[in-house]
């Protein structure tokens, strides 16, 4: 007699079990300007690493490994000054030039979110940083920066850049 109530107890709990949904809301934001009223969806991890290998790479002043993830020509809006268009190829003398007054430069990332907008096909990495610069006459400067790379078919195209000083 136990076990048919055993039994009983053990069914009646499960048929008495609901199942929840939960809806996540894949999308979000808003677009404002072009594209107005695009809504955004989370990017994908590949792109986000592609993204902060990146940055970490530039640290490092690893041309070659940037070089793998540029594509044919790359857009860079610099924080000061115009965007510019430059071939791949002009990577090693771009690494080069802007490390001069610098010894060394460490990275350390904050966070950085994939984002793609819909109706395109790239996607836009947002990273977050602080630099620390440590120039060839012996003093130190951190800075904050911001980074939106752009990635499409696991290759970078276009990168915009912020800067901010460190109190």
């Amino acid at each position: 007699m136990k076990k048919y109530i055993c039994i009983f107890v053990v069914l009646l709990f499960m048929t008495s079990c609901e199942t929840k949904t939960v809806e996540i809301n894949s999308s979000g934001g808003m677009n404002y300007g072009n594209n107005e009223g695009k809504k955004y969806s989370f990017g994908s991890e590949e792109d986000n690493q592609i993204a902060v290998d990146l940055v970490l790479a530039y640290a490092a002043k690893d041309s070659q490994s940037m070089f793998e993830k540029m594509a044919d020509t790359v857009r860079y809006a610099p924080p000061e000054g115009k965007m510019m268009a430059l071939p791949k190829t002009a990577i090693y003398d771009v690494v080069k030039n802007l490390h001069e007054p610098y010894d060394s430069i460490k990275r350390q990332i904050w966070n950085s979110v994939p984002l793609k907008m819909e109706g395109t096909d790239y996607t836009r990495v947002t990273v977050a940083f602080k630099e620390d610069r440590f120039l060839k006459d012996g003093s130190q400067k951190t800075v904050r920066l911001v980074d939106r790379i752009f990635i499409r078919d696991g290759k970078i195209f276009r990168v915009h850049q912020w800067v901010g000083d460190m109190q």
